[in-house]
């Protein structure tokens, strides 16, 4: 059975049982896949992960009653699954945009319909990502005059708002003479270290009139301008921000028909008395000249030290504390042989199981790897796919997944662990020229077919 015959198969199922639990073990069993293929595999052939569908579909069937009954919302929320009429609302306006009150006397139509995968046409890329990321537009700012403040501050979280704060101080009785035209951006600046401390630099660029801004803390500085994918977030929070680069930077990018550019990152303040509501995120771009390919490549056992964190804060955990023991280790020693690897539970959700492993592969014998743990990467056969450093690489691997997914000779190997092999290129930018191998381990579908077959027979002798 073919990987798209399997989730046709689950998508067939959870139609039949969308009023009732569903649990994903009785999914897999339906698919004949397991858990962590049907998580790969739904989402690299539908764009969706498996319980985002069944949550868009329920609402889809709630959006059409509440149009078309006159079912309580309480009973809409009952009959989609839900434990109350609250969480039930929150999932609504969160999927849908309003409220379920507000969408029964709204002029709008929401409708989330099944996928049928053998009538779907492979679109053109500009199309599939536009229908994939409809928030995301790419455009081109033209060289302008600005006004330069350089903030600089010893902590990097936050330094962004408080940035702004300090400029809008300045300004102010500027303020009122230049809001309505004003653009304020910024953009992070390398500086050095200070007696041994690190320092954070962050530029806020103002653009207005010429001759508006006459203060002395600031410089005049030409706004290079270039082609950007923008895309508009709410200000919330640093996490809220740093989602949001991430969806443009290892989602959109690594999709698209572009490439990172060599102009600065940018992001737009956009405030309202004075306090930053939104924010427009400005990824540099140029035109991609090739798609990076995907190859199968025999990898041999690799050894590994890492530190593996679990749940929420999987990732902060795991690389604070590499962080933290390579300051204390190596005390000036670098390390000559080997790379750095990242991996983290792809696909999985963010319950408590959910982790994310930063460490070094390496054959180097003269290091001390004292309080690191220590495994092998197993031997075998791997698609691979060089390609630029993209964030977290979530859509270089969505891209790799489905061409497994897909694949006539190929299936994934859930026996072994797949990793990003990070390489830096000396005299290099690390953020932009950074080289990363992403290995996703496959098994030959007969051969995948012939230990299936002696995990049978040996399963059933044991039980005989």
């Amino acid at each position: 059975m073919s990987y798209q015959q399997s989730v046709q198969r689950t998508i067939d199922y959870i139609e039949a049982h969308l009023d009732e639990e569903i649990d994903l073990a009785s999914l897999a069993e339906a698919s004949y896949l397991s858990v962590a293929q049907l998580y790969r595999v739904f989402c690299a052939l539908t764009g969706h992960p498996v319980k985002d569908y069944i949550r868009k579909r329920r609402m889809s069937v709630a959006a059409n009653r509440l149009r078309n009954s006159k079912c309580t919302i309480e009973e809409l929320a009952w009959e989609s699954r839900f434990e109350s009429y609250h969480s039930f609302s929150k999932a609504f306006k969160k999927i849908v945009g309003l409220t379920p009150a507000a969408y029964r006397q709204a002029d709008i139509y929401f409708s989330f319909e099944p996928i049928k995968l053998h009538e779907q046409v492979t679109y053109l890329e500009d199309r599939e990502q536009i229908e994939r990321f409809p928030d995301v537009k790419v455009i081109r700012f033209a060289p302008e005059k600005a006004y330069a403040f350089l903030h600089v501050s010893e902590r990097e979280v936050g330094m962004e708002n408080a940035a702004f704060q300090v400029v809008i101080e300045l300004m102010g009785a500027h303020m009122s003479k230049v809001a309505a035209k004003m653009r304020i951006f910024g953009h992070n600046v390398d500086l050095p270290e200070t007696d041994g401390k690190l320092r954070y630099g962050y530029k806020i660029l103002v653009i207005c009139e010429e001759g508006s801004i006459e203060h002395e803390a600031f410089t005049e500085e030409s706004f290079i301008g270039g082609l950007y994918a923008v895309r508009k977030i709410a200000a919330r929070s640093p996490k809220i921000v740093q989602d949001g680069w991430n969806r443009l930077l290892a989602e959109w990018l690594p999709k698209s028909t572009f490439d990172i550019g060599t102009h600065p990152y940018i992001e737009e303040f956009i405030a309202y008395n004075r306090k930053v509501t939104r924010m427009n995120l400005y990824l540099p771009v140029q035109r991609k000249l090739r798609n990076e390919p995907i190859e199968v490549v025999n990898r041999p056992l690799v050894e590994t030290f890492f530190f593996r964190g679990y749940g929420a804060e999987a990732q902060e955990d795991a690389e604070r504390r590499l962080i933290d023991w390579y300051e204390r280790q190596l005390d000036g020693k670098r390390l000559r042989k080997g790379n750095y690897y990242m991996s983290y539970d792809y696909g999985a959700g963010d319950s408590e199981e959910t982790w994310w492993e930063n460490g070094f592969l390496t054959a180097q014998e003269d290091m001390l790897w004292t309080g690191l743990e220590r495994k092998h990467m197993g031997a075998g056969l791997y698609a691979c796919c060089v390609s630029k450093s993209y964030g977290l690489m979530t859509g270089v691997l969505d891209t790799m997944h489905r061409w497994i997914a897909v694949s006539a000779k190929y299936r994934f190997d859930d026996d072994r662990q797949w990793y990003a092999e990070y390489h830096v290129l000396a005299d290099r930018d690390i953020e932009r020229d950074t080289l990363v191998k992403v290995y996703i381990p496959i098994l030959l579908k007969e051969e995948a077919a012939e230990d299936g077959k002696r995990s049978f027979e040996k399963d059933k002798s044991g039980r005989l």
